[in-house]
């Protein structure tokens, strides 16, 4: 019996073995000539590299092939059929591409380098494998700024995308919010400003939002946090259609990519979703954390009761100061870690999911925050849910009804959120109509533009 045990572990070590190399021969397919650059384009310095791999590490190799034999991410949720690219983003050691495609997992692929006038640089072509889902990992090329991929060579590769740069040394923020996509046509520009103060105040100085619907009017007060610096917005359109959880599923990847090497933390949440301290800061929680295994965070989920809607627009202040959201919903029941969410290391995560990472690289290891030191409000509707709105009323598995408790935010981190979120909104929406006194007769004597108090924009 002890025979028959080691005989076939040694079969199940070889058959991993034997795997992992063919693997590695199949992805190590490059051509380690020195590439002839069109003269036209300059090459910055940190451009000058080549790598010969998509990994510097033998276990972080061998781990995504143990992912992929164990097919940790098959989202077969959409029927597009071609190949189209959303980003790319160039790492000190490696390339990734991020797809719209979401049916190629496991599937081969080659990169495709391009220079600075978007011309293919010859012999450059890579297989790789598309893994995890919608996700292309390529060894960088001397002088590539586009990339693109094709199943095969003879065809001609999709339009390429310009490299997104995240050669830094350290992550230029400590802590970042990835958003889930923004649909449907509720009321966001309130949403929008309490949830970006909010996290702010809590340590984040940097958001990640993909927008696939929003209102002109919501998007005015998106687009002010993009003036600033402190959103970067990336729209979420393809000629294919797809439902709502298949976006979903795309965004988590892609900022999964987008934050790597540029944050050195990075929560994915919902634009109903706060996280809350007690007492400290979020980013000083993480600070704390001095082990350098711990890859992500889990946050337990406290569910607030949100049973009227958003208003549609801003009026006046005073109507403002009613509908405040940390002020109007603090009824909530007592946090548990069903929907828990995650705050990770993105250089230390394989794999990212809705709620928790799907896969860790070797030695990483996950922490659980105590409720007492951070939870994640969840503002659930009682109107609009997609898995049922009734969720306050619901009796427990012991038949008692939820228990509902008043948790307001603490006094002094509301002060400073409402002075935060009436200043950005005076500033959005608070219009100051033309002063027809004070244009200057030039502009219609010497432009003929017409009378601005009569007709404000000329006609073409």
């Amino acid at each position: 019996m002890v025979f028959l045990v080691r005989f076939v572990a040694v079969l199940f070590i070889s058959f991993a073995i034997t795997n992992y190399l063919i693997f590695s021969w199949k992805t190590a397919n490059i051509d380690l000539n020195p590439l002839k650059t069109n003269n036209q384009c300059y090459v910055p310095e940190w451009n000058r590299k080549n790598t010969q791999s998509t990994s510097s590490s033998y276990w972080n190799t061998f781990s995504k092939w143990l992912w992929i034999k164990l097919n940790l991410s098959n989202q077969n949720i959409h029927n597009n059929t071609e190949t189209s690219i959303l980003a790319a983003y160039v790492y000190p050691d490696q390339i990734s591409i991020s797809l719209f495609s979401q049916h190629l997992a496991r599937q081969e692929m080659y990169c495709r380098y391009f220079d600075c006038k978007q011309k293919e640089i010859p012999g450059t072509a890579w297989l790789g494998r598309v893994f995890p889902e919608s996700v292309v990992e390529c060894p960088r090329k001397y002088g590539a700024e586009f990339v693109s991929v094709s199943k095969n060579l003879e065809e001609k590769a999709p339009t390429p995308v310009r490299l997104t740069f995240r050669v830094y040394d350290e992550p230029v923020h400590e802590l970042s919010v990835c958003m889930s996509p923004m649909y449907g046509n509720q009321s966001t520009w309130l949403q929008i400003v309490d949830f970006i103060e909010h996290h702010k105040l809590e340590g984040a100085s940097y958001f990640y939002f993909y927008v696939g619907q929003i209102s002109k009017y919501d998007e005015r007060m998106l687009n002010d946090y993009v003036r600033t610096g402190e959103v970067e917005v990336t729209r979420l359109q393809d000629k294919y259609e797809r439902v709502f959880m298949a976006w979903q599923f795309l965004q988590i990847q892609d900022c999964h990519l987008r934050s790597k090497y540029h944050s050195k933390w990075t929560v994915f949440i919902d634009i109903d979703e706060r996280i809350a301290t007690n007492g400290q800061k979020m980013v000083e929680v993480l600070r704390s954390i001095q082990d350098p295994t711990i890859g992500d965070v889990q946050l337990q989920s406290l569910s607030v009761v949100r049973d009227q809607d958003y208003p549609d627009k801003y009026l006046n202040l005073e109507k403002l100061e009613k509908e405040l959201i940390f002020k109007k919903f603090n009824d909530s029941i007592d946090p548990v870690w069903q929907g828990l969410k995650t705050i990770i290391r993105p250089n230390k995560i394989g794999i990212m999911g809705i709620h928790a990472a799907v896969a860790q690289y070797p030695g990483i290891r996950t922490l659980q925050l105590n409720s007492t030191q951070a939870v994640l409000r969840h503002l659930r509707s009682t109107k609009n849910r997609v898995f049922g709105s009734d969720w306050h009323i619901t009796p427990n598995e012991n038949g008692t009804l939820p228990v509902l408790k008043k948790r307001p935010l603490p006094d002094e981190f509301c002060k400073v959120l409402r002075e935060a979120i009436v200043k950005r909104v005076l500033h959005v929406y608070e219009i100051i109509p033309v002063n027809c006194s004070t244009i200057p007769i030039e502009l219609t004597e010497t432009i003929r533009h017409p009378d601005p108090c009569e007709q404000s924009w000329a006609q073409f």
